[in-house]
């Protein structure tokens, strides 16, 4: 069996961690959270309420993907949660040696703001939500991009029971692009 990657992305406050670690406990996967991946630049930045650059997010996602490449060996399987706010960077996961699935958290950006503001000890400022949507493209159903819409708008076990489904679908045909 192929290492597998299942990636649960949105903009920050749709519940990516909650949802990527229950789906891994659930499926007896690995979570991960990409977030561990930035460096302490990039956290200060983001605490500070200053967006990332390209090439910062570029670097972050290139560790990531390390990482992941290096564990392929072993055939885990694992869940990422992960912003996944543009299609290119989104792409970048498809070169993996893996079989990728994708669902993708969404919702009206003044609940997520109200999330947000009450979450504590997280590095990221709230302040920055509106350049995260401002750099979203949000992913296209039935695409080559093979990621679902969910809408966070409804109780966690719908969330997970939706993404399980999804996740079960895109397995039976899933699509990869070979690099």
């Amino acid at each position: 069996m192929p290492a597998q990657l299942i990636l649960v992305m949105g903009v920050s406050g749709t519940g990516k961690s909650t949802i990527a670690k229950a789906l891994a406990e659930q499926l007896d996967f690995t979570y991960l959270d990409a977030d561990d991946f930035h460096n302490e630049q990039a956290k200060k930045m983001m605490a500070d309420g200053q967006p990332i650059n390209d090439d910062i997010r570029q670097a972050w996602i290139t560790r990531i993907l390390l990482f992941l490449a290096d564990e392929h060996h072993s055939k885990t399987r694992f869940v990422l949660a992960y912003s996944g706010l543009k299609k290119s960077q989104r792409q970048r996961f498809q070169h993996l040696e893996s079989q990728l699935n994708g669902i993708f958290l969404y919702g009206d950006s003044s609940v997520i703001a109200q999330r947000l503001s009450n979450r504590s000890g997280h590095f990221f400022s709230t302040t920055l939500l509106d350049s995260q949507f401002e750099a979203l493209e949000l992913p296209v159903e039935n695409s080559d991009e093979n990621i679902a819409l969910i809408d966070i708008n409804q109780p966690v076990d719908n969330i997970l029971n939706q993404a399980k489904r999804v996740i079960a679908l895109q397995q039976v045909t899933p699509q990869r692009n070979s690099a």
